[in-house]
């Protein structure tokens, strides 16, 4: 039974890492990742997010430095999700996301949910 297991395991591997969803995406990706655009638009996010992140801290939620903070990190998010290669893999990335789903539910919508139920302190 294990390498029965083992085999269809082998054999579910393959055929997931030849699909062209899959292989797509991992298209994309290498380009996007290899991006200096995207590198630098991805940066500016992080920094923004930081920057926010820090204001959070020393200010509250309504004050102007926290509102303006939030306003750049919402530019800046919205300017990396509007280059091209970016929607292009965020796209890609939803399809193979609904293939992942439907090899899980597949596989697992069998199994009990309460096989393990939690413990109770």
């Amino acid at each position: 039974m294990n390498a029965e297991i083992l085999n269809l395991a082998t054999q579910l591997k393959e055929a997931i890492n030849n699909d062209l969803r899959i292989i797509a995406l991992n298209e994309v990706e290498q380009r996007m990742n290899n991006s200096e655009e995207v590198m630098s638009l991805s940066y500016r996010k992080d920094m923004a997010l930081d920057e926010y992140n820090e204001m959070c801290r020393y200010f509250a939620d309504d004050s102007e430095e926290v509102i303006n903070a939030r306003k750049k990190l919402a530019e800046t998010k919205k300017e990396l999700e509007s280059h091209p290669l970016v929607r292009d893999y965020l796209s890609k990335y939803q399809q193979v996301r609904l293939l992942y789903e439907h090899i899980n539910e597949t596989l697992f919508s069998y199994l009990n949910k309460n096989m393990c139920p939690k413990e109770v302190k």
